[in-house]
């Protein structure tokens, strides 16, 4: 009896223990080092001035979390791209005092009374940018996207 129930134990420890195969310990361990090549190349191309690059990965893509000092004095952001090198989107907290007035105006009319409002710009290869706005309004904590003349938009972005 007793060797039955050490067997039964041994058993459902086995059936809840993770099982990766040699190939996804080794995608894990690159993922905890550095982004493949093709994506620090294409990260280069895009902001040759970046400095205090940090890489992560999350969600199927790599994550550069660095200060930008280009001519457009963007400062610190996050780019994302995906494994192949393709560049996804770009984030650049921006500070209310920045924001464009329609967005502003817009979030106003809309949302009176909202608070705590943090505005994210996002930047997309091919398509015009985005403000992300997180606020809380009436007692909830919500998200809107809003284009640079005031109108909203969706954004289905993995982030």
């Amino acid at each position: 009896m007793q060797t039955l129930i050490i067997s039964l134990l041994a058993a459902a420890q086995l059936a809840t223990t993770p099982h990766h195969s040699e190939g996804q310990k080794a995608e894990y361990q690159q993922h905890q080092r550095e982004a493949p090549r093709a994506v620090q190349q294409r990260f280069h191309r895009d902001y040759p001035e970046a400095t205090d690059t940090r890489w992560n990965y999350s969600q199927g893509r790599w994550n550069a979390d660095f200060t930008d000092h280009s001519r457009y004095d963007r400062g610190e952001m996050v780019a994302h791209y995906d494994h192949t090198g393709r560049h996804v989107d770009s984030h650049i907290p921006y500070d209310r005092n920045d924001v464009p007035d329609p967005v502003i105006r817009h979030v106003e009319k809309r949302y009176p009374g909202s608070k705590d409002q943090y505005y994210t710009r996002i930047e997309r290869p091919g398509s015009k940018a985005l403000f992300q706005i997180t606020m809380n309004f009436k007692g909830r904590h919500t998200t809107r996207y809003v284009d640079d003349e005031g109108r909203e938009r969706t954004y289905s972005g993995v982030h």
